[in-house]
């Protein structure tokens, strides 16, 4: 016999697996009586008898129970416990197979990942992270701060990484203030894929927004130099699009002779 502390026990077991209260009170008792008709049922939960009966359906849809006639009376009988677990595992696999389906329609934003990295070598380790997860052939676009702070910190380990770009075939679009014509047009020189237009009066501060195709790595290049990263396709494309209207408005400059030529 079940003593009420184990009964309400199992009950809320039941309950916390998909069962309505009446239903976890009706299963139960089909373990207690073994196979009986419905008045016996209803005697022995106390339950209205139009709850039970509903409660009798729901439980042979799920499977959980069956019916047999015997004498031409309807008897009812809880199948082995076991069924309890496959009806989990089925329900599992509906809920995965709905979750890939509400994905395929679903119009929320992606969930959004940040991640901080303060100091030259975390700093560092993160930019050579980046370029190597990076897809052959990907464009990472620049909006640029002021001076040649990447080449600074990036100190011996500029050669390597960018062994590790050209070897990729990575492209750059670096969009820079005046001040970093020379520097600019120099670095074109040394690297392979690198492409710039300046953007005169615009960019003073320390602040780097590289936007490669899924992420966003803001730099800050303070004391100490600070990188905060965004893992968002969505961020990506809008900070893209940014990009691209300041592309269409920046030039091509002769450091030499100082001359705006407006591209196309």
């Amino acid at each position: 016999m079940l003593d009420e502390k184990e009964k309400n026990r199992i009950i809320k077991n039941l309950t916390a697996l998909g069962l309505n209260e009446k239903e976890a009170t009706v299963y139960l008792s089909l373990f207690v009586l073994g196979e009986v008709g419905s008045s016996k049922i209803i005697n022995e939960t106390g339950l209205h008898g139009q709850y039970v009966y509903d409660s009798l359906n729901k439980l042979e849809e799920k499977g959980l129970i069956q019916h047999i006639i015997k004498r031409g009376r309807k008897k009812f009988i809880a199948k082995n416990p076991e069924t309890i677990t496959r009806l989990i595992s089925l329900q599992q696999l509906i809920a995965q197979e709905t979750t890939e389906r509400l994905k395929n329609i679903s119009r929320l934003p992606e969930e959004q990942k940040t991640e901080t990295f303060v100091g030259n070598e975390s700093w560092i380790a993160n930019e050579f992270n980046l370029i190597e997860k990076a897809s052959v052939g990907a464009e990472l676009r620049i909006i640029g701060g002021q001076g040649d702070h990447f080449s600074k910190e990036m100190g011996g380990a500029l050669t390597n990484y960018e062994s590790i770009r050209d070897d990729k075939k990575i492209i750059i679009r670096y969009i820079g203030s005046l001040e970093q014509c020379t520097y600019l047009e120099n670095f074109k020189k040394e690297r392979a894929n690198f492409h710039y237009r300046l953007l005169p009066g615009m960019f003073t501060g320390l602040v780097n927004t590289n936007i490669w195709p899924n992420i966003v790595n803001l730099n800050l290049f303070g004391d100490p130099v600070t990188s905060f990263v965004i893992y968002n396709q969505q961020v990506a494309e809008s900070y893209g699009l940014f990009f691209e209207v300041l592309w269409k408005l920046a030039s091509d400059i002769d450091c030499g002779r100082m001359n705006v030529n407006k591209l196309a």
